[in-house]
């Protein structure tokens, strides 16, 4: 095992899959009971709504990860700097990652979203909504490091309901993917389906 993915960070990414798991599995109980009648509608607006700013919050976190401290940083240098860092010394070491290690840091980054989504008060068809987006967000946050590893892992072993969603960029596709890992090493960070690659590319050169 790698000495820097020591026993505590694997403690915490259990504890944080276990949060994730009851605070969506409660908040959407809530917003079934709350909504009713209008909870699919609800579901239908939130999920590709979150689908989309999980594209966008991962390109954010992964170009920050990647960029800004080290190894060294406190609190955040091990647990979510280092797999970004170590990613590109081997892009394909995630694809040998477990449920776990592949998914822990993530749930662990939503927690606080869910939270809000599991305290806020449900009256209005809006509170309905914005729960509804946290909740497809957060697993959207979930798929995100998923499908990032399905874009670094062979075609054969691929299952072809994703390798036919990749081809039709309903999740990141792994020729897109590919511009990432290619020098100069600063586009492309978007990792959940990539829609939004072209712009955050913009961004980022006006921004440098």
């Amino acid at each position: 095992m790698n000495p820097d993915y020591a026993r505590g960070q694997r403690v915490l990414e259990y504890v944080s899959l276990g949060l994730f798991s009851v605070l969506t599995g409660w908040s959407l109980w809530r917003l079934a009971t709350a909504a009713e009648g209008q909870f699919l509608m609800v579901i239908i607006i939130a999920l590709p709504m979150g689908w989309l700013a999980s594209d966008l919050l991962s390109g954010i976190l992964h170009w920050a990860l990647d960029t800004l401290g080290s190894v060294n940083t406190p609190i955040i240098g091990r647990s979510f700097i280092r797999p970004f860092r170590e990613h590109h010394i081997d892009p394909g070491a995630m694809t040998r990652h477990d449920f776990v290690e592949t998914h822990g840091s993530s749930c662990f980054a939503v927690l606080p979203l869910l939270a809000v989504a599991a305290v806020m008060d449900l009256d209005t068809v809006g509170s309905y909504l914005v729960q509804g987006f946290l909740v497809a967000l957060a697993l959207g946050a979930l798929a995100t490091n998923q499908c990032h590893k399905w874009a670094h892992m062979e075609p054969v072993s691929i299952p072809g309901l994703i390798r036919w969603a990749q081809r039709y960029r309903l999740l990141l596709p792994p020729r897109q993917h590919q511009l990432h890992h290619c020098a100069p090493y600063n586009t492309h960070f978007c990792m959940s389906n990539g829609w939004l690659n072209p712009l955050f590319n913009i961004y980022l050169a006006l921004w440098r």
